[in-house]
């Protein structure tokens, strides 16, 4: 398939039900791997805050995790065990996005793996990704030097990458955010695939909808957003 047709994938490091969809884009991924998948993040924690802030503004943020989990059989043990210990862990998406961005400019062609590692950091095992232990094994993870990978972060143009990453992820969305979000783009045609968590099963018949021009409405499923009590989207 040629490079005009590919999958953008929009997800915030930080949003429960975009870690309870990572089995399902992988596999979506493995299934379609003649498409690139380009991953856009997201701005649910505009500005820092630790977890246990967080959790102390939002007291149904555990309860919430526990849904998640039931709804999709994926643990978040470690981001609860995080709440509930009182680890210090901080929150910032374009932080995140920033460290996303570094690594696609640094160990290109593996986006979508990077995301998924980060996820894993926070909600499978409740750690800060913003310490320098951490970073020097997201470094070490793509073979990079964790020193060179550390001075890449804050420079102006992973700032400017990341900036750009979050309007696109914004002019995508629309006036309603809502992660995890799949997009079908063929040149200038951009299809909505997915909103919000879904099952496999439901992607897939629709990114196979999309590719026949089969245009469906998609129905309103479980996502973070600032209409459904997702408390990760107040900020």
């Amino acid at each position: 398939m040629d490079d005009s047709t590919y999958i953008i994938y929009i997800a915030d490091v930080f949003c429960p039900w975009c870690y309870a969809f990572a089995p399902v884009m992988k596999k979506l991924a493995a299934e379609n791997s003649d498409m690139r998948v380009r991953v856009v993040g997201g701005n649910l924690i505009s500005r820092p805050i630790t977890l246990a802030e967080d959790a102390a503004q939002s007291p149904g943020l555990v309860d919430l995790w526990h849904e998640v989990e039931k709804t999709s059989g994926r643990s978040l043990a470690g981001a609860i065990n995080a709440v509930e210990t009182g680890r210090n862990v901080r929150l910032y998406s374009p932080g995140a996005d920033e460290i996303l961005a570094v690594l696609k400019k640094m160990a290109p062609g593996h986006e979508l793996e990077q995301l998924f590692e980060l996820e894993e950091i926070f909600y499978g095992q409740g750690r800060d990704m913003f310490t320098e232990e951490a970073l020097a094994e997201i470094a070490t993870r793509w073979n990079l030097d964790p020193k060179h990978f550390e001075s890449a972060l804050d420079q102006p143009a992973a700032l400017a990458a990341t900036e750009k990453n979050l309007a696109m992820a914004a002019e995508l969305m629309g006036e309603i955010g809502s992660y995890p979000s799949v997009l079908l783009v063929r040149g200038d045609r951009y299809d909505a695939v997915s909103r919000g968590y879904v099952h496999y099963e439901t992607v897939a018949a629709r990114l196979a909808d999309a590719m026949r021009d089969l245009g469906v409405p998609l129905e309103e499923s479980r996502f973070c957003s600032l209409h459904n009590g997702c408390s990760l989207h107040r900020r």
